[in-house]
């Protein structure tokens, strides 16, 4: 059904991507892995002709014997959505941020069929209530800075399945997702190939994902290291190996700690988003050096409430930093504390270089051009990346790479609270333990204060001291890693314990 032979992409002078040949058979699933940067995502955008600015593909992509490399550009949109479609890495970036969400999805009917308004809008219902936003009370009149990013990515997601494409390729379907969220997503999507003979390939780190399909390919350095149904659990290569050997992070035992004066306390905080409470009076403290996992549901408020304590929503309640009282947004709070976002490329100016985005956050400083440069390139090694990689500019990038460059912005001028919204949800496995045992070093070295959104209940349990969880607005049961998952009492943290379990 689909072919790839001696498939290349390249970008100037650099090969991204080089000789990949791979079929896919109909209905068949197929998972390609492999670490952030090893041309994962552009070897699936080849499979709709859909490069990169910048990028240049050669060699054959057939589906159903037709070729699109070369293939008009009038002609190839007639297939995407109808014959192939994709659910892309950063919804926020693939949505239309001015059309509301029923219209986005219906746009995708609307342009292949001549299916009347009224069945249209059937459709639409339907698919939102197959993806989960009707239960999370998502209607059609929403606009997707309304929704969470998980809420964002199932409404890529029913347009990518509205009209039943013969392949779906889904680019870290479920990266945003919480353990509830991504099962049902998962399983939707199998549903799809089981009952349709939809063809589908996932594009993941999530090693639990992979499993979901019949046939892993393994991808090291722009080139197929190896495939195999067995690929996962009897590697053959080296980057197979690696990948499974990096599933579990461990980090050394926290010494109990005498209780400190916290750096950071919020009271009471309250917000509401057009006409509607969104975050509904919650309290914390976060001391120096400790951790805070903030989980719950997609759209149980979590985004809201650390966006709003930077001064980036409107919100009601008191903040103090380190004993003093802050306004959100205050240049002193803005300067302490630093947040990654769940959706780097919304965060970033695609035309600055990747040295004026990471020292952002030192300019209104003293420190000279050569000075905040050394402090970017310290910033880039501690997140894995060398320095050459300061004159690019962020399309450059595969959507892990520019998620270390977030991270790296947010380290830059040593803040004393890092506020992260889902700060490893892009990253393979191995970058994953690397971030995650830099966020450790950090905690216990600099006292580095952490409140961190995760969905990856594994993360969650390895790195923090505490944890809240959420649901519709409020925080309604905290404790240790222990207490959560040993002994959850609210109905919300039992059903998130329980799908992350089950998760294989």
């Amino acid at each position: 059904m689909l072919e790839l032979e001696r498939l290349t992409a390249r970008a100037g002078g650099d090969t991204l991507v080089r000789d990949i040949s791979l079929r896919i058979g109909a209905g068949e699933r197929v998972a390609i892995v492999g670490a952030s940067g090893s041309g994962k995502s552009l070897t699936a955008r080849a499979m709709l002709a859909l490069p990169p600015a910048g990028v240049r593909y050669t060699g054959t992509v057939r589906i159903d014997g037709r070729e699109l490399l070369g293939m008009p550009d009038r002609e190839v949109a007639r297939l995407r959505g109808a014959v192939v479609s994709m659910v892309f890495q950063e919804p926020a970036t693939a949505l239309n941020p001015v059309k509301r969400i029923g219209s986005q999805i219906d746009e995708a009917i609307r342009l292949h069929t001549d299916t009347p308004s009224r069945e249209r809008a059937r459709m639409v219902m339907e698919l939102l209530d197959r993806t989960g936003l009707t239960d999370a009370g998502v209607g059609p009149e929403r606009y997707p800075h309304q929704l969470s990013g998980g809420q964002r990515q199932r409404v890529a997601i029913a347009i990518a399945v509205a009209l039943s494409p013969r392949l779906v390729v889904a680019d870290e379907p479920t990266s945003a997702l919480d353990a509830v969220t991504s099962l049902r997503v998962l399983d939707l999507l199998e549903r799809l190939t089981a009952e349709r003979g939809t063809a589908l390939v996932l594009i993941t780190h999530d090693l639990s994902v992979a499993r979901r399909a019949g046939r892993v390919v393994v991808m090291a350095d722009g080139a197929i290291a190896e495939e195999g149904a067995d690929a996962l659990t009897h590697p053959r290569s080296e980057a197979g190996r690696a990948l499974a050997a990096s599933r579990v992070v461990t980090l050394p035992p926290r010494p109990d700690a005498a209780p400190r004066a916290p750096v950071l306390e919020a009271e009471n905080i309250r917000v509401a988003r057009g006409g509607r409470a969104i975050v509904k009076g919650v309290s914390f403290a976060v001391e120096p050096g400790e951790r805070i996992a903030l989980v719950g549901g997609s759209g149980s408020g979590k985004t809201t409430l650390v966006r709003a304590m930077l001064g980036l929503l409107p919100m009601e309640g008191a903040l103090t930093l380190a004993g003093t009282p802050v306004a959100p947004g205050s240049p002193i709070l803005r300067r302490d504390a630093q947040m990654v976002f769940q959706d780097p490329a919304t965060s970033f100016n695609p035309r600055h270089t990747v040295l004026r985005i990471v020292t952002e956050p030192l300019h209104a400083t003293t420190l000279s051009r050569a000075e905040r440069r050394a402090r970017a390139v310290e910033a880039l090694e501690r997140v894995g990346l060398p320095p050459e990689a300061l004159q690019r500019r962020p399309h450059a990038f595969s959507g892990g790479q520019r998620q270390r460059i977030a991270i790296a912005r947010a380290l830059v001028a040593g803040p004393k609270v890092l506020l992260a919204d889902e700060p490893v949800s892009a990253l393979d496995a191995a970058l994953r333990g690397q971030i995650v045992a830099l966020f450790d070093r950090l905690s216990r070295e600099d006292s580095l204060a952490l409140v961190f959104i995760a969905h990856d209940l594994a993360l969650v349990r390895t790195l923090a001291d505490r944890i809240m969880v959420m649901d519709d607005g409020v925080v309604v049961e905290e404790g240790t890693p222990e207490e959560i998952f040993e002994r959850p009492q609210h109905p919300s943290t039992k059903a998130l314990v329980e799908e992350a379990d089950d998760v294989p």
